[in-house]
């Protein structure tokens, strides 16, 4: 099929040097040709900057802005604003996309014209093992299996719901595998939240869903979620309480917005469900920092810890969370009973089980 719908493809690049031709690679090798590379450089300290000009200087498709670090989100904003195509499609440095993607993607579009095309992904793991992602769009429906798959604006609800009961569910929380409308993005003025560290892309989404009528989904893997061995690290960063408090109530209050002019009989079984989520999230980040516990840091991971478990909003979640199977008892019956020791004591095992030890070297 042929098309004129170009497509700008924003990469936020921060010390990415070891990933880039590999993700560049993924982007130039496309199908589908009608497309632009921003490379937002968001204040690198080491060789990604040229690495993008080298790129620039042999593609005219690809174009470098660099800017002072300042977050993915940022460097988010900062491609929107400087994007000429139809549609937007955020990459992560250090993942990459299937040669044919935009091309199914804008076909995909061409077809049904919805306000947002969504395709599966796949996570790759540091041993080059992929695993496929399962997608459920409605509460304990039972996974989507067809090829393509059409959500209403009530479906579209019904997913998000779908997801805060079941948070693991993360196709709804992230930017990256879909195509967005430049012009309904300008036109409402979305932008990523830049003082948010937890929660921006599914921020975004709302945002974005909340003019959205029509979504279409291709259940194809068409993303790679490259699992490097330092990922893990990286997502083990300390949780800080305040940055936690602030992202969390963004996350209720957004949430909330985009079910404003629901059925007022669900309302507080949606309140129950946000609450659910958002205690699942906090104590994952306790679990992930709990496992970097050292003698050296105790104290301020402890401190951390203490500020989110005495903060008057974690009695709310508290009070609406339902562990899922699998999920720990133990570890919410220490935070509402305010017992730091012994919390940071199981959320450590947690950690252990789930993730393994640390290597020395890093801690």
């Amino acid at each position: 099929m042929k098309t004129n719908n170009s497509v700008s493809i924003i990469m936020p690049v921060y010390n990415a040097e070891q990933f880039l031709h590999t993700s560049v690679a993924s982007v130039t090798n496309q199908t589908y040709q009608n497309i632009e590379l921003i490379l937002v450089n968001d204040g690198s300290t080491d060789d990604s900057e040229a690495i993008c000009n080298q790129y620039a200087s042999a593609d005219k498709r690809i174009k470098v802005i660099s800017q002072k670090n300042s977050g993915p989100a940022a460097a988010r904003n900062t491609g929107v604003r400087h994007a000429s195509g139809e549609f937007v499609f955020f990459l992560d440095a250090d993942d990459l996309i299937d040669n044919q993607a935009i091309e199914k993607m804008v076909q995909c579009y061409e077809i049904y014209q919805p306000d947002l095309v969504m395709s599966n992904f796949c996570k790759q793991e540091s041993t080059g093992n992929v695993i496929d992602q399962i997608v459920t769009f409605h509460p304990d429906e039972n996974p989507f299996t067809g090829d393509i798959q059409f959500l209403s604006r009530e479906n579209i609800l019904s997913f998000i719901r779908h997801f805060l009961k079941y948070p693991s569910n993360h196709l709804i929380s992230y930017c990256w595998a879909r195509l967005y409308k430049l012009s309904l993005i300008k036109e409402n003025k979305i932008t990523a939240n830049e003082n948010m560290r937890l929660f921006e892309d599914y921020v975004f989404n709302l945002e974005y869903l909340k003019h959205t009528d029509k979504i279409v989904f291709i259940n194809e893997p068409l993303y790679t979620y490259v699992m490097y061995s330092n990922h893990v690290t990286a997502s083990m960063a300390i949780v800080m309480g305040d940055s936690l408090l602030h992202d969390v109530n963004i996350f209720r209050i957004k949430t909330k917005e985009i079910f404003q002019h629901a059925d007022i009989v669900a309302m507080p079984r949606i309140e129950q469900e946000i609450g659910h989520a958002l205690l699942h999230y906090v104590i994952i980040f306790f679990i992930r920092s709990c496992r970097q516990l050292t003698s050296c840091n105790r104290n301020i991971i402890g401190n951390e810890i203490n500020t989110i478990i005495h903060a008057p909003i974690l009695r709310d979640l508290l009070r609406h969370y339902r562990p899922n199977k699998g999920n720990s008892r133990v570890i919410p019956l220490l935070m509402k009973l305010k017992f730091l020791h012994l919390l940071m004591f199981a959320c450590q095992r947690k950690a252990y089980k789930r993730y393994g030890k640390p290597d020395p070297v890093t801690q």
